[in-house]
C-alpha cells in the first residue's frame, strides 16, 4: 500500500489470492440447493423499500438482508478504505435479522462477498429505492452501485427502484423484483451484465405492463444555494427541482412516464466503441526528445 495515496502498489493483484467469494452466473435448473439471496440499498437498512423487496424475494430462496446503516443516496459506487468498517446485526420490523454498515452500498455488498457470511450468493437484489434512477441517474446512484458491484464480484444483480411519491405503496414494485429475479434465476445473466429496474407511481389495475428499454436521458435543473451559519461562515446546499427526462421512446423515463415499469439492460463494460474507432484515426505519436550530449544516431 502507498501510504502518502493510499492506493494498492503495483502488482499487488498478482500477490494476493482470490479478490472475493464468487457465485458464476447460472440459470436455476443447475441447482441442487435454494439460491442464496443477498438483499441491499442505499436508502438504508430501516427503508421500507429494503423490507418490501425481502419480503418479496423470501419465497424464492435464503435472503440475507445487509445494508448501510444510515440514507447514502447519491453516493455512486463510493467505497471505504481509508477507515475500519463497522458491522451490526439489526431487527426489521417484521422482527427478522439484518445486517447494518457504516459505509455504502458498495461496502455492504464487499463486506458480503468478502467472506463476512462465509459464503458466496446466487443474486443480488438492491432497492426498492425512493424515488426513480433513470438514465444518468445511474452514475449516481447508491442503488444500482450496489447491483455493479455485485457483478464486478461475478454474481448477477438487479437495481430497482420506484417513482417517488409521498406516501409510497411498494406492492407493484414487490412483484415487479419477484418477476425479475425470477427471470434472472431462470435465465442467467454474462458477465458484466446487470439490469436496472423503474416502476411507475401507480396501483397494478393502472400499469401499462413491463417494458424492455434502454437507458434515457434526465435533465436536471440543480442549484447552488449558498447560506451563512450562525458564525456568519457561508455554507452550500445542492439544491433544486426534481429532474425531469427527454420522454423518448423506448427509453426508461419514457416508459415510466407512460406507466410501464422499465426494464433496462446494463453492461458495466462502458468502452466507447464509436470513439475507440475514431481514435484509431488520429496521431499518437510521441513528439522527439533530445538528449543532452547524445550522439546525433542516439537522438
Amino acid at each position: 500500500m502507498d501510504k502518502e495515496r493510499g492506493e494498492p502498489l503495483a502488482g499487488g493483484a498478482l500477490r494476493g489470492g482470490p479478490r472475493a467469494l464468487r457465485t458464476p452466473a447460472r440459470p436455476v435448473p443447475t441447482w441442487t440447493s435454494r439460491p442464496r439471496i443477498l438483499i441491499t440499498n442505499d436508502d438504508g437498512v430501516e427503508s421500507r423499500g429494503l423490507l418490501a423487496l425481502k419480503q418479496a424475494l423470501e419465497p424464492m430462496g435464503d435472503v440475507t438482508v445487509v445494508a448501510p446503516d444510515t440514507n447514502q443516496s447519491a453516493v455512486g459506487h463510493q467505497k471505504t478504505l481509508m477507515r475500519p468498517l463497522r458491522v451490526r446485526e439489526r431487527t426489521l420490523t417484521d422482527g427478522s435479522l439484518a445486517y447494518s454498515v457504516d459505509g455504502s452500498p458498495t461496502d455492504a455488498v464487499s463486506i458480503a462477498f468478502l467472506g463476512y457470511f462465509g459464503h458466496g450468493f446466487d443474486l443480488v437484489a438492491s432497492g426498492i429505492n425512493y424515488g426513480a434512477n433513470l438514465g444518468d441517474d445511474i452514475t449516481y446512484s447508491g442503488t444500482v452501485s450496489a447491483a455493479m458491484e455485485a457483478v464486478i464480484n461475478s454474481c448477477p444483480a438487479f437495481a430497482i427502484s420506484q417513482e417517488y411519491y409521498e406516501h409510497p405503496d411498494f406492492s407493484l414494485a414487490a412483484m415487479a423484483a419477484t418477476v425479475v429475479a425470477r427471470n434472472i434465476l431462470r435465465e442467467g445473466l454474462s458477465r458484466g451484465e446487470l439490469i436496472n429496474v423503474n416502476v411507475p407511481a401507480v396501483t397494478l389495475e393502472e400499469c401499462e405492463g413491463i417494458e424492455i428499454t434502454r437507458l434515457g436521458r434526465r435533465v436536471y435543473s440543480d442549484e447552488l444555494l449558498e447560506r451563512m451559519d450562525p458564525r456568519g461562515i457561508p455554507y452550500f446546499w445542492i439544491g433544486g427541482p426534481p429532474p425531469s427526462g427527454l420522454s423518448v421512446p423506448g427509453t426508461d423515463f419514457h416508459a415510466v412516464v407512460n406507466r410501464r415499469i422499465a426494464v433496462t439492460p446494463i453492461h458495466l463494460d462502458l468502452t466507447g466503441r464509436r470513439l475507440l474507432k475514431r481514435l484509431h484515426t488520429w496521431t499518437w505519436e510521441l513528439p522527439t526528445v533530445d538528449v543532452p550530449g547524445a550522439p546525433d544516431d542516439a537522438r
